[in-house]
């Protein structure tokens, strides 16, 4: 199968079906049932550990055959391209990933090669990963590479409310904050938006991605103590909607490309210029640390202490050190390098000095 690297111009909004609720896994065996009989599952150990004693019941009631493919290494198209061979030889009808952000990633990479249907099961809410028509794709080492996007939706995603109360709160942490750097990203350089400038798609995930902001700023921490203390409260079913439908939403009206800029672009540099270093820290953790650069770029440095106390109340990382990378001039340096080029920065020595100063913001 070639790969088509052309930006698609249509809207993918997401997901055939979209069910959040507490106690959903006994009921997904039906759901599952509705795209095919042999269900071809991609998880790994401790995905499959939160989620198998109430899972599996359903899928024998429901009379569905179904494998389960355990997957430790990264989203590459290697990786994605054994498992669609494997799914394929399995005869299978639908693939099911189970898992964070790169298991799910892999299972719609998976399915691209085989030309099946997708399902995601989240479990976590770490990243809007389980509702975008895209993956973000490495090599097989974790150095990133780029982003595969399909041409069509998922047919459904998935998300018991008490596995995600259940998760430690690292990843549902990032999640928030992978959320909350829609709206710092696609201000990229300004301090907002007018819609006489800018594109009705673009202005209508800005929109959201400001709403999507403002319930986390607001509930974000608190949802954080309920996950603590592991209750799937109405603060945690806020959280998880916006973390993965409402970002997943925003992420595809712009069709992955315009929701992100420098905090994410830096995300991609960490995986590729420090690859060891950066692979015990998830998706979220890099974002948020980038979104100080973001947020000076963008001419509100006056944000970041406010942001930073936010983070702090939940653990977070809050600077390179804190992420595995050193400040050192020379690293700062290299970050630079890959930065300038990237589409988010203005190609001009006023743009370039900007970046200069903003790099620093993460120290």
């Amino acid at each position: 199968m070639e790969i088509n690297a052309k930006l698609d111009t249509a809207i993918k909004f997401g997901a055939g079906r979209y069910r959040q609720e507490r106690n959903l896994l006994p009921e997904l065996g039906e759901e599952f049932a509705r795209f095919g009989k042999r269900i071809f599952i991609v998880t790994n150990t401790r995905s499959w550990a939160a989620v198998s004693e109430k899972l599996e019941p359903g899928l024998k009631a429901a009379g569905l055959e179904y494998h389960v493919e355990m997957y430790g290494g990264w989203c590459s198209y290697e990786g994605a391209r054994r498992l669609a061979d494997a799914a394929l030889a399995w005869n299978a009808d639908e693939i099911v990933g189970v898992g964070g952000g790169k298991l799910v990633d892999i299972a719609k990479a998976a399915g691209e090669y085989a030309s099946l249907g997708v399902i995601t099961v989240a479990t976590s809410a770490s990243t809007c990963a389980p509702f975008t028509c895209m993956s973000v794709m490495y090599t097989e080492d974790g150095a990133n590479k780029n982003c595969w996007r399909y041409e069509h939706e998922l047919d459904g995603v998935y998300v018991d409310l008490d596995v995600i109360a259940a998760c430690p709160i690292r990843y549902n942490a990032a999640g928030i904050l992978d959320a909350m750097a829609k709206k710092i990203e696609i201000l990229n350089g300004r301090d907002d938006l007018d819609l006489a400038d800018t594109k009705i798609d673009l202005y209508c995930a800005f929109n959201w991605a400001s709403w999507a902001y403002d319930v986390l700023e607001k509930h974000g921490k608190a949802a954080i103590e309920d996950n603590r203390a592991g209750k799937a409260t109405e603060l945690v079913e806020d959280m998880t909607f916006v973390n993965v439908a409402a970002t997943g939403v925003i992420a595809n009206i712009t069709k992955s490309f315009n929701q992100s800029h420098l905090a994410h672009d830096f995300y991609y540099c960490a995986r590729t210029l420090f690859t060891k270093e950066s692979a015990p820290y998830i998706h979220g953790e890099i974002v948020a640390v980038a979104l100080f650069m973001q947020l000076f770029y963008n001419r509100t440095p006056e944000q970041e202490e406010g942001l930073r106390e936010y983070m702090r109340s939940m653990d977070m990382p809050l600077a390179l050190g804190e992420i595995g990378i050193e400040p050192t001039e020379e690293n700062l340096n290299t970050i630079e390098e890959f930065m300038r080029p990237t589409r988010g920065v203005i190609q001009t020595e006023e743009g370039y000095a900007r970046l200069h100063d903003a790099i620093r913001e993460m120290v």
